[in-house]
């Protein structure tokens, strides 16, 4: 996306926040309603560390269903820890890169976090199909050969989906985790003093979560819903 394109893509989102009134020139912005998979901690998160959502929803563009519900949204920290000089305020900064359909393809994203929202407690570790998947997890034991058959010889597309929070994140998105969040959903549900801003004007798109508190974790389990410039698929 040219710095441009992006200037015109944040005036959207920023001006927009239903996007339900676009002229037929302007550039198009799709949402999608996405689970955490793991949990994000500010207090180890380190710069680039891969960042994975599973969608609750589709993304549909002219009818045509692009990016089906249940696939992963690829992301990574762009920055995290304290701001400021008395550490008052914790940033996690986020960047959205790619999805990852059922069928494998990787579309590339320009996307921002425009809400997220705080789990349920009995939404991943205190939920009992959460405990009872991460108890069945293999563990890697010893070293060489030995640990590689002590995975079970998993695919790699098993190995990336086979850990116990995103076992029951798809689990439970199938059956009763259904979007708490809108299209029209703002700011940060159920995470107290913690507010979401974007860097904008240099492309790609970033968003910036800050709390007031020393620390930020967004729990896995946690709903988001993403903005971004709609979405194609090579052909």
């Amino acid at each position: 996306m040219t710095k441009s394109a992006c200037l015109v893509f944040s005036i959207l989102l920023m001006v927009s926040t239903s996007l339900k009134a676009q002229s037929r020139n302007s550039p198009h912005v799709s949402t999608v309603i996405a689970v955490l998979e793991k949990s994000l901690d500010s207090k180890n998160a380190t710069v680039g560390q891969e960042i994975a959502l599973l969608t609750l929803t589709d993304v549909v563009v002219s009818g045509e269903t692009i990016i089906p519900k249940g696939s992963r949204l690829i992301g990574q920290t762009a920055a995290a820890g304290a701001r400021g000089n008395d550490d008052r305020k914790t940033v996690l900064a986020i960047r959205i890169d790619k999805a990852i359909t059922n069928q494998g393809a990787e579309i590339s994203l320009q996307a921002i976090i425009a809400a997220i929202k705080a789990p349920a407690d009995d939404s991943l570790t205190a939920d009992p199909l959460y405990g009872m998947m991460h108890s069945n997890e293999p563990k890697m034991i010893g070293s060489g050969a030995g640990s590689a058959a002590g995975t079970g010889n998993l695919s790699a597309s098993s190995k990336a989906t086979s850990t116990a929070a995103v076992a029951t994140a798809q689990v439970k998105g199938g059956m009763d985790s259904s979007p708490q969040l809108t299209e029209d959903s703002q700011g940060a549900i159920g995470y107290d003093g913690t507010s979401i801003s974007w860097s904008l004007d240099v492309p790609p798109p970033t968003t910036i979560i800050i709390s007031k508190a020393r620390n930020l974790k967004l729990k896995a389990g946690t709903q988001v819903l993403l903005r971004m410039a709609e979405p194609h698929v090579a052909r």
